[in-house]
């Protein structure tokens, strides 16, 4: 009986000290559901990129590359680019499509387009690995 009552009250305290705990860190918990959400944003994010990325692909493959002729139908067919570059010398920007984890892109695109928003020319290149 007296074991009883001892693990009875062992078990009390145990409960109680734990949500004292629970509480006193409930800043650093709500900051880890914080990165978890963050992270399924990522998530999202990279998926995206990848599909609108193998849609472009499936367009070059299929010879339908020239139907874009500007940047409007590009970002809503392919979403924005990797990366925007503006090459003064051209008169022209330059937009890298490719898979969003570098490590997972075997190809990339690169599509041209002078002061007006037209595309001039694309170029499907290998991309180099570095490890």
């Amino acid at each position: 009986m007296r074991s009883e009552k001892f693990i009875s009250c062992l078990l009390v305290m145990l409960l109680g000290l734990s949500g004292c705990t629970i509480l006193g860190n409930l800043d650093e918990i709500s900051i880890l559901g914080g990165y978890s959400r963050e992270k399924d944003g990522q998530h999202r994010l990279v998926k995206s990129i990848n599909d609108h990325y193998d849609a472009l692909v499936k367009v070059i493959a299929q010879g339908h590359i020239s139907d874009y002729k500007d940047e409007a139908a590009f970002v809503q067919s392919f979403g924005e680019p990797i990366l925007k570059k503006v090459l003064r010398s051209r008169g022209q920007e330059r937009w890298l499509y490719r898979y969003a984890i570098y490590r997972f892109a075997k190809d990339k695109v690169y599509v041209y387009f002078d002061r007006q928003g037209k595309m001039v020319k694309w170029e499907k290149l290998t991309c180099p690995k570095f490890f």
